[in-house]
């Protein structure tokens, strides 16, 4: 049976399922950033300085500590972005499925009003089919 909030319906669940999606994508975007960090801490945090040699070293190591500390900033800043992003998608997939649950409710609605109007006419053809035996009944 359809009803005039069918189609609707049927769109609000491909936007709803749509914008999981993108949910989903952006959770896994966290997660790579968080396992990214985690790597870069430990990598950076298992260099250490030596302790005796010449300065083109010392210098090549602390230029090494310097561009692990900009890529682990970088990625801090990469996850928080990632993070709002995640926000953004929660809001608009709550959005998104309070449009679909008030489309699908007001679906049912429709279907119980068309049910209840079938009913009726069906109530009213067999009260008019009693009526028209009782009096072939009588008649004879």
């Amino acid at each position: 049976m359809k009803s005039k909030f069918t189609s609707i319906v049927r769109v609000k669940k491909q936007e709803m399922d749509k914008v999981e999606a993108k949910l989903a994508v952006a959770r896994l975007n966290v997660r790579n950033f968080e396992e990214n960090l985690v790597h870069l801490r430990a990598r950076l945090e298992e260099f250490c300085l030596p302790k005796s040699g010449n300065i083109g070293e010392l210098k090549e190591n602390l230029e090494f500590i310097k561009i692990a500390r900009q890529e682990l900033n970088a990625c801090k800043e990469s996850l928080e972005i990632a993070k709002k992003e995640v926000s953004h998608y929660e809001h608009k997939y709550k959005n998104a499925n309070l449009e679909y649950e008030k489309m699908k409710y007001l679906e049912k609605e429709e279907f119980k009003k068309e049910i209840k109007r079938i009913q009726k006419a069906e109530a009213l053809a067999l009260d008019e089919f009693a009526v028209m035996k009782f009096t072939t009944k009588s008649e004879f």
